[in-house]
């Protein structure tokens, strides 16, 4: 008998794509998400959605190959940063009619940063980004509680006819 090794072979990531895909999901399933919520129907934010659903996609490819988490970060980052600013400039209900699976993409925006945790450590690479990103997302979610309970007026005073 030989004692011979075989080559190990790297499994490729599974679980940051599939939650990539529901990210994908979400975001792509804005008429329907807005339409349970009896929030109003935006072009402008259907567009987003289609957008965002298609960048997650594209996510989601590159993250099966092992690749493209530093854009992940700055998709979650722009992404979330943006509707804040949105909210906080149009008041109070417009982040939500902007994008009203907010609860949701945020729950998953943090379970995707668990699986790349465990995958860098277990390779014994640095975590640094995705524990930065996981901080992110929790004062993200701080941020945005605070928004929906103060309700602030908004720097633009758009009124809506809805």
């Amino acid at each position: 008998m030989s004692l011979t090794t075989e080559p190990s072979s790297t499994t490729r990531p599974v679980a940051g794509p599939i939650i990539l895909a529901l990210l994908a999901t979400v975001d792509l399933g804005y008429m329907w998400t807005a339409e349970l919520r009896g929030m109003p129907l935006l072009p402008p934010a259907f567009v987003r959605s289609l957008l965002l659903g298609a960048t997650s996609v594209v996510l989601a490819v590159r993250a099966r190959s092992d690749r493209g988490f530093t854009a992940v970060i700055n998709v979650v980052v722009g992404e979330n940063l943006g509707f804040l600013a949105a909210g906080l400039a149009l008041g109070y209900p417009w982040a939500e009619y902007l994008r009203p699976g907010t609860v949701i993409i945020v729950g998953l925006q943090f379970a995707l940063v668990f699986p790349e945790i465990w995958r860098r450590q277990e390779a014994g690479r640095p975590i640094v980004a995705p524990a930065r990103l996981a901080w992110f997302i929790l004062a993200y979610a701080l941020a945005f509680a605070t928004y929906a309970l103060v309700k602030p007026g908004g720097i633009w005073d758009i009124d809506y006819m809805f």
